[in-house]
């Protein structure tokens, strides 16, 4: 039977004060008692998007960005890569390896976004005669939750295509990035050995300072590898 200790006491929030903005996120200070009744308080990051639920009071999580884990299958139905991505991040001061992501517009529902986040940075896209399907979709999981309400989806796409049309002049890979994703890059890795193919890279060009894994591609790397 699977059960949690004790219930999940009640949090009542009394406010929420924005003490700055920016172009796309906003801080803010939130008060809050505690079962006890002792006022404590803390600082929150929130996105400023068309889908965000910043500056409300207690707005709890918010769908903000999907996360792509494209699976690439050969003919025969065999799962052979993934499609990841590589590109410069101004917050860690260095590059990141990730799952291809985004944000999710208004009204748009995440495997939807999926597929044209997928399309822009990676060029995979039924309109270019590519085989590309949405398998799964998951609930929300949080980026930072001592930080931010920010959240992601996961939404598992499946791709057919052939290792020849994946790589080189045959590539049928046909991005179309966006002016502020100057440095990304597609890495399309094998998934059997991937943990130790990630490290590698990552070695490759100097290490965790000049490159750094995500959590999310780090844990779903290392939960393939375990295989508990």
């Amino acid at each position: 039977m699977t059960a949690l200790e004790k219930p999940l006491a009640n949090v009542k929030i009394i406010s929420d004060e924005k003490r700055g903005n920016g172009r796309w996120l906003s801080l803010h200070e939130v008060k809050f008692t505690d079962p006890s009744g002792t006022e404590r308080g803390w600082e929150v990051c929130r996105r400023i998007s068309p889908g965000s639920k910043e500056g409300r009071i207690n707005s709890g999580p918010s769908i903000d960005a999907v996360d792509v884990i494209t699976i690439i299958k050969n003919s025969r139905g065999e799962a052979t890569h993934v499609a990841l991505v590589i590109q410069y991040r101004p917050a860690m001061g260095t590059y990141t390896i990730e799952f291809p992501s985004g944000l999710v517009d208004a009204e748009e529902h995440v495997s939807e976004a999926a597929l044209r986040e997928l399309e822009e940075e990676v060029g995979f896209s039924v309109k270019y005669g590519h085989s590309v399907k949405v398998i799964n979709t998951f609930d929300p999981i949080a980026y930072e939750p001592g930080i931010t309400n920010s959240c992601s989806c996961a939404v598992v796409v499946e791709v057919v295509m052939e290792q020849e049309q994946l790589f080189g002049p045959n590539s049928m890979r046909n991005p179309s990035l966006e002016e502020d994703e100057w440095s990304l890059q597609v890495a399309i890795l094998p998934l059997q050995g991937l943990l130790k193919t990630l490290q590698e890279l990552q070695f490759s060009v100097g290490g965790y300072s000049k490159l750094v894994l995500d959590s999310r591609l780090y844990t779903w790397a290392l939960g393939r590898e375990l295989g508990y």
